[in-house]
């Protein structure tokens, strides 16, 4: 899913992997019924001369590299393909091509309805079936009691990829964030190192790329909300 992600965060699969120097923040709130609102932010900033560098250039691995103006105009064009998704809603994005910071924000109707959007977003720009695992991920509610099963089933070979790649070393540079808020306090959660806001009723997950390459199963955690 986090793969799945950042390539729907930046619209095309060349620019993720350009150096371990990136800001990711998911950050989702969930009602009580089920409902919410989902928002996620790529900033790149801190390899600009990079990406500008890699801009620059004609092609990537026989990969076209887009004009900034395509860029912007492929997110606006996937933002409303993502629209059109059952239980998706109030579909926003941008892509600044200064700082490349990208955000996306919607809204959903469920949990499922938010995992099989991005997941179609995700096809939709790479133009093929994502992996198997990446349908098996779990995003549920239900009970009072909030679920994620992601970093488990992540792909062997994307974390040899990875690990394989030239900026691998620099991966401890960067910061990957997960928060999830409610509207009712929280019980319990099953991880140590998710904390729980001072108002209980928000969690915060933060690690760097090295630790999700190297021990994904931290994504995986389980939240229960008082009754």
């Amino acid at each position: 899913m986090k793969r799945a992600l950042i390539t729907l965060a930046l619209t095309t699969g060349l620019l993720f992997g350009l150096s371990g120097c990136f800001e990711l923040i998911e950050d989702t709130t969930l009602n009580s019924d089920g409902t919410g609102t989902y928002k996620l932010t790529v900033n790149l900033s801190a390899s600009t001369t990079k990406v500008n560098s890699m801009m620059a250039m004609d092609s990537i691995k026989g990969s076209k590299v887009p004009s900034r103006s395509e860029l912007k105009h492929n997110l606006q064009t996937y933002l409303s393909q993502l629209e059109k998704k059952e239980g998706i809603s109030n579909v926003t994005g941008t892509l600044n091509t200064e700082t490349w910071i990208v955000n996306l924000s919607l809204d959903f109707e469920s949990l499922t309805d938010l995992k099989k959007g991005l997941i179609s977003m995700s096809e939709d720009i790479t133009k093929k079936p994502s992996p198997s695992e990446v349908n098996d991920i779990v995003l549920n509610f239900s009970k009072n009691v909030y679920e994620r099963k992601i970093g488990s089933l992540i792909p062997e070979n994307w974390q040899k990829q990875a690990r394989e790649s030239e900026d691998f070393s620099k991966l401890n540079e960067g910061k990957c964030v997960f928060i999830q808020r409610f509207d009712k306090e929280i019980e319990n959660v099953n991880s140590d190192i998710v904390r729980i806001a001072k108002s209980k009723k928000a969690t915060m997950l933060q690690l760097s790329p090295l630790v999700l390459v190297n021990a994904p199963e931290k994504l995986d955690y389980i939240i229960t909300i008082k009754q």
